[in-house]
């Protein structure tokens, strides 16, 4: 019935004559290069540009061959670092993932790189290798030994080399003590630290940059193309405090500040595990008594009957939804760690996906700036 109201279809007849021959378009990396500059391109291959040439053209050139010499040690393959291991691979970045633990039936449900033939072997080795698949260019190897090193100088030889360390804190038994001291080892070292923990449909990420430099900023969403002759904005130096400051901010510090229920949970947990040492699956009463008598903070979790089922929490994998959207933040803020490029988020992320919300917290909050003086004033103070 259509076929009568169709336009009839035009053959293009080539006309005879000498053949001209055709010229080769040219390849993306000559594309980019004519954008950024030859020399710019140096240490990216064609097959790189090829691959990362979205990436090239939104975070540019000098950002791309940062990812691309950068390399992350993800400690703890459970939570929100298994996304993070995929959003960064895929973004360029070559990791390390360590785990000492072997794989469970439980495992298998959750970590989308595990299989049911891997049960029993090391979750570190399984995991790496079918992280390796989805980015061939990116080198991803694994480590299963356990953290043996007892103080913090013996730390720095395990954590050498690395940009960013991604420590989930269930890969040491909840032992915040010793999440403390890897933190202050990365800091020696010059590299930067952030903390994974979730409890159902919550989800935290703590970040340590110790002292951060951001040298370029990304245009405003929408925004039209950039003056070329404007002066680009300055660098801006931010001190992101240590985990060990963090724990000094207690619970009822938070509840002042008016932190969000979800985030004061966190606090509570973590100073609990610390004064315990660790803490263990069937211990919720004692947290809940600690939270009443020690701390004299009882914070009402959205999404939670009371903090008794908050805490039994976190000791499950969190849902699915709630580790893609968590690790897309933290897969985020490494990458903003890397190149340098947009202001991180300080310091303190917690997703509850019963509000949908996720809250940025400093922690300890940052120091107010001494208020202006009128001159006049300062006029009457000299004389």
């Amino acid at each position: 019935i259509l076929a009568p109201l169709r336009e009839p279809r035009v053959r293009a007849v080539r006309a005879r004559g000498p053949q001209v021959p055709r010229r080769a378009l040219p390849s993306a990396r000559c594309a980019l290069a004519c954008t950024c500059g030859a020399g710019s391109m140096a240490g990216i291959s064609e097959g790189e540009v090829a691959v990362y040439d979205r990436q090239l053209r939104l975070w540019g050139v000098q950002a791309q061959q940062r990812l691309l010499k950068a390399k992350v040690l993800v400690w703890g393959m459970e939570g929100c670092n298994v996304e993070m291991c995929k959003n960064l691979v895929l973004a360029g970045v070559s990791l390390v993932i360590r785990d000492h633990r072997i794989v469970e039936p439980k495992d298998v449900a959750f970590n989308y790189f595990l299989r049911e033939e891997d049960l029993g072997k090391s979750r570190a080795e399984c995991a790496a290798k079918r992280v390796q698949e989805m980015n061939p260019l990116c080198a991803v190897s694994s480590d299963a030994s356990p953290c043996k090193a007892a103080t913090v100088a013996a730390m720095k030889e395990d954590l050498n080399g690395c940009d960013v360390v991604c420590m989930a804190l269930g890969v040491v038994g909840f032992d915040v003590a010793k999440a403390c001291d890897v933190d202050a080892a990365c800091r020696e070292v010059g590299s930067c630290f952030m903390m994974t923990m979730s409890a159902g449909e919550l989800a935290f990420f703590f970040s340590d940059l110790n002292t951060h430099t951001v040298q370029e900023r990304s245009s405003a969403q929408g925004a039209g193309p950039a003056d070329p002759h404007a002066e680009p904005p300055a660098p801006e130096t931010l001190q992101f405090p240590s985990l060990t400051e963090w724990l000094a901010c207690s619970p009822i510090d938070l509840q002042k500040q008016k932190a969000d229920a979800s985030i004061q949970f966190v606090a509570l947990f973590l100073a609990f595990a610390h004064k315990n040492a660790q803490a263990q699956p069937g211990a919720s009463d004692a947290f809940v008594d600690f939270c009443k008598d020690s701390a004299k903070c009882v914070p009402s979790v959205d999404g939670y009957a009371d903090l008794k089922q908050a805490y039994s929490c976190v000791f499950v994998e969190p849902l699915v939804h709630v580790a893609s959207i968590v690790a897309g933040l933290l897969a985020q803020e490494v990458i903003k760690a890397i190149t340098k490029r947009d202001k991180p988020l300080e310091n303190s992320v917690c997703f509850n996906a019963h509000t949908s919300v996720a809250w940025v917290e400093r922690i300890p909050a940052a120091a107010k700036a001494p208020a202006k003086r009128k001159a006049e004033e300062v006029a009457d103070l000299l004389d």
